[in-house]
């Protein structure tokens, strides 16, 4: 298990520093956590995918896909902090249903794959991480693309 260790106003997650406000410097400063640890993710991984145990295939990240997952994960700490298990959740995540493109940014996909992954062994603070995959609309050779990550509530 990952130690985390907090304080009124942060939460230390490894190397990073994650602060728990909603001011919009806190938001900010979510956003460049959230950037360096994708960045870090592809440093070590520069084919920017990982193959998924129960899809079996692989996910890939893609820039507009860290985007997105960039603007979601920073509106809440919690949220931020299940991007530094992201190798664990494009891993492990279980495939529990399908949508329809509901955005403008998804129409580009043919559908989107709604994935849950059980962290609360790996990081505390949540039970489960949400991860939206866009299936890409090429008949032949569909790709499956990372979308965004949320850290869910526990009920």
């Amino acid at each position: 298990m990952l130690i985390v260790k907090e304080d009124e106003k942060n939460i230390y997650l490894a190397e990073y520093t994650i602060p728990k406000g909603a001011e919009k410097e806190d938001l900010k400063a979510r956003e460049i956590v959230i950037w360096a640890m994708l960045g870090k993710w592809i440093s070590q991984n520069p084919l920017k995918r990982k193959k998924n145990i129960d899809l079996q295939d692989f996910i890939y990240l893609r820039f507009d896909g860290m985007q997105e997952t960039v603007n979601k994960a920073a509106r809440n700490f919690k949220s931020t902090m299940a991007i530094y298990s992201l190798d664990y959740i494009l891993e492990n995540a279980i495939q529990s249903g399908t949508d329809i493109p509901k955005s403008k940014r998804q129409s580009k996909f043919a559908k989107m794959l709604i994935m849950h992954a059980n962290t609360n062994e790996y990081i505390p603070y949540f039970e489960k991480i949400k991860m939206l995959v866009g299936l890409t609309k090429q008949k032949k050779d569909a790709r499956k693309i990372q979308y965004s990550i949320t850290a869910i509530e526990p009920a």
